[in-house]
């Protein structure tokens, strides 16, 4: 039986090995390599522009390192062409560093009065009406007067008499036609009468309860018919044309409040709108039980203060001079605080601050500015060092858009 030649792919008996290579894992291959090439040529042709990217962002060192944003470069690539950020200014203002006090305080009229009976009688009118403005003098309530009347009417009557006979008879002691203990005796007459028809006047004008000022009448419960006792009271009277809250204030805090300084005052509890008066009176006295000191404030005619009412009271005195911001003018980094402010060519310049004290939207501060200055107010936080704004002159007044330049190109 004779054996046929052996198959072109498949091992030798004489020990030498052959792969196969197929036409087909050739075209792969050349395939494979030609996609490579490609791949390789756009890595290469996008590194620049990447590096370029990175140079206009101040460098691979990125923001806030050496080449990155607001680093060198950093400033110029930005405006080049760029756009600032809009911004607001603001001038830094004068301001002072006080201590801030706060209190309780209750409010009264500059002049008030409780009105009472001077004398016992029956009520014969009344003319209060609760809330009625009145004028000094008006006539609030009557008592019955008749007894009183009539004494009067025979004092009247007695006093020309009395004066009369005094006038003659100091003219008859003149012409020693008198002795001069009749014409004495007379004299003392006239003034008996004299005083008696006072009397009958004053007690009189007791029997009629009047407005001792200008104010509003409070409220009465007093009647037609009513017998009033002495010292029974009738209403109270208010002059709203000048208020006062009185609070007290710690010795330690008392001493640095000045006549004249700003007082606040709202209702107790958050109620009503807070009003504006100044400290009137300070009492010369710290009381030895409680270590406080009375305090006075003023509040001008027309403010809503409730004479009795409890408001709560704050008050500043003035302390060392110091410089005011808008607090969005104020950044921080890792330095501290600090502002942006603006030369007179409108190049920012990055000045380190201090803040002494806050307010709602102020900021008290000191540092590396002066009063005058403008500072950057709202977009103070896209600022980078170099940038100018011309245009940016008046306060609050933004600039949207504008072309960057910077100081060093």
């Amino acid at each position: 039986m004779s054996m046929s030649a052996p198959p072109p792919n498949c091992f030798r008996p004489s020990g030498t090995l052959r792969m196969p290579i197929s036409r087909t894992f050739i075209a792969g291959a050349l395939a494979g390599a030609a996609l490579g090439a490609v791949a390789v040529g756009i890595v290469l042709s996008a590194k620049p522009s990447v590096e370029s990217s990175a140079a206009s962002q101040g460098g691979p060192g990125g923001p806030g390192r050496p080449g990155g944003r607001g680093g060198a470069g950093g400033p110029a690539a930005f405006s080049r062409g760029g756009m600032a950020p809009a911004i607001t200014v603001a001038s830094v203002a004068p301001a002072n560093v006080g201590r801030t006090l706060e209190a309780i305080g209750s409010a009264r009229s500059s002049k008030a009065a409780t009105l009472v009976a001077e004398t016992a009688g029956l009520v014969t009118a009344v003319e209060i009406i609760a809330g009625k403005p009145v004028k000094q003098g008006d006539v609030l309530l009557r008592l019955d007067d008749e007894a009183q009347r009539i004494a009067l009417a025979r004092a009247r009557a007695q006093y020309p008499a009395a004066k009369a006979n005094a006038d003659r008879f100091a003219a008859l002691a003149a012409e020693d036609a008198a002795s001069r203990l009749e014409a004495d005796t007379a004299f003392n007459e006239h003034k008996a009468a004299e005083a008696d028809l006072r009397a009958a006047e004053f007690a009189l004008s007791q029997r009629t309860i009047r407005a001792p000022f200008d104010g509003v009448i409070g409220l009465t419960l007093i009647q037609r018919g009513d017998y009033l006792r002495v010292g029974d009271v009738v209403t109270t009277i208010d002059d709203p044309a000048s208020l006062i809250v009185e609070f007290t204030a710690p010795q330690e805090a008392a001493s640095a409040v000045r006549i004249g300084q700003k007082v606040s005052a709202t209702l107790a509890g958050g109620a009503g709108e807070t009003l504006e008066g100044a400290v009137s009176a300070i009492d010369t006295r710290v009381d030895p039980v409680s270590r406080t000191l009375r305090i006075e404030a003023a509040f001008a005619g027309g403010a809503k203060i409730l004479p009795g009412a409890t408001y709560a009271i704050t008050t500043t005195n003035e302390g060392a001079s110091a410089l005011s911001v808008p607090g969005l003018a104020v950044q921080w980094d890792r330095t501290g605080a600090y502002v942006w402010k603006l030369g007179p060519d409108g190049a920012a310049t990055r000045a380190s601050v201090s803040i002494l004290q806050r307010t709602d939207d102020m900021a008290i501060v000191s540092g590396d500015i002066a009063q005058g200055e403008r500072v950057i107010v709202e977009g103070a936080d896209r600022v980078r060092p170099g940038m100018t704004f011309p245009g940016a002159g008046a306060d609050r007044q933004g600039r949207a858009g504008a072309p960057a330049s910077a100081a060093a190109n």
